[in-house]
């Protein structure tokens, strides 16, 4: 088949949805390369985004003779096979497609999107039903949104899990005190990283954490890493009323290659998220050994498994629980850290792929048909 990606969002900051067309892209051409057959062409369409060829090379360097980048933003008629939405644009051509479902919660939760971002996902989604496309959900929780709030069979909804790029394993010593000594981190420290905004839930985190008897809360810092997002909070200002200024350190964007040092230093990584369509940062902490706190909600549980500890986000002191019975108990901390380290072995890019190309060739026989 000649087949279409839209990577349009790999090729800027690496969010979410950036992480996943890297990694699908990346899993791919491993695939690829161990076949060596290249029996598929992909294109890979940086759609409806603004990119450009030095900056595809940069982000993808040495992909199999395959793969290609296609210099126009959408495939022209005839041009491909079959299309992969990985995001919320829809090409106005391709001959089938397959549409990439991350979550629902513009719909969910409209309050907690800009009304330009629900628009957008709203067409995009309605454009990729219009034109049959086959649905490809990131979780069982979401292919059940997907049934209950849009109608689509569940029958007709694959369930294919993204994982973590192999550069998430846990770091050398050496590693992990650079970049904290670069950093300043200079005690031990909970770790929260995800962008700034309500649905990600650091008041809670924040508020949690001031609840924390003062022996485990004085001797540590909370830290907070992500870049703005929309309705940003003023997260100084709620650390100081929670009586935790001197203990919050807020880090922004940090560089994506001191991420798994950073998550490997931590003592553990919080994530208290209203609700994730997957939820990517707890299963990258997991992979590089720090033990997690994770919301009940959502598709975290079915991320995190028993291999965490697991909260109500709509109740700090149920966070601080969680908190504190990892704090105060090393033996614990030590035991989840191996089991999610077990667990995040269970995910990987290839593994998405070989599962990615089973959705293909089933939405290009329908396409057929």
């Amino acid at each position: 088949m000649r087949i279409g990606i839209d990577i349009g969002k790999a090729l800027g900051p690496l969010d979410g949805l950036a992480r996943y067309a890297r990694g699908l892209v990346e899993g791919l051409a491993a695939i690829s390369r161990e076949s060596g057959s290249g029996e598929n062409r992909y294109l890979l369409f940086p759609l409806f985004e603004a990119a450009d060829e030095v900056r595809f090379r940069e982000v993808f360097p040495g992909l199999p003779p395959n793969f290609g980048f296609a210099r126009r933003r959408a495939p022209a008629a005839g041009e491909v096979d079959l299309f992969h939405c990985t995001a919320s644009a829809v090409p106005h051509e391709a001959a089938a497609l397959v549409y990439t479902l991350h979550d629902l919660t513009f719909l969910t939760r409209p309050t907690e999107h800009t009304l330009d971002n629900r628009l957008h996902s709203l067409r995009g989604l309605a454009r990729g039903l219009a034109r049959g496309g086959r649905l490809i959900a990131v979780s069982e929780c979401t292919r059940r949104d997907a049934v209950r709030l849009i109608g689509v069979p569940e029958a007709e909804i694959d369930v294919v899990h993204p994982a973590v790029s192999a550069r998430f394993r846990p770091a050398p010593a050496p590693a992990v005190e650079a970049v904290r000594r670069r950093l300043g981190l200079d005690q031990p420290y909970v770790l929260t990283v995800g962008t700034l905004e309500p649905r990600k839930n650091l008041a809670g985190l924040i508020a949690a954490f001031g609840l924390l008897p003062e022996r485990l809360r004085g001797e540590r810092l909370l830290v907070a890493a992500g870049g703005p997002g929309w309705g940003s909070l003023r997260v100084e200002e709620l650390a100081a009323s929670a009586g935790v200024a001197d203990r919050f350190r807020r880090l922004d964007r940090v560089a994506d290659e001191d991420l798994p040092a950073l998550c490997s230093g931590a003592e553990l990584f919080a994530y208290p998220s209203f609700y994730e369509g997957f939820g990517l940062p707890p299963l990258e902490a997991m992979a590089c050994g720090a033990p997690v706190v994770a919301s009940r909600a959502g598709a975290l549980p079915e991320v995190v498994g028993e291999a965490g500890v697991l909260v109500d986000p709509h109740d700090p002191a149920s966070i601080r629980d969680g908190l504190a019975s990892l704090l105060d108990d090393p033996a614990r901390r030590r035991r989840l850290a191996e089991a999610g380290l077990a667990r995040a072995a269970t995910f990987s890019w290839e593994r998405t792929a070989r599962e990615t190309l089973a959705v293909y060739g089933r939405a290009a026989a329908a396409g057929a048909g």
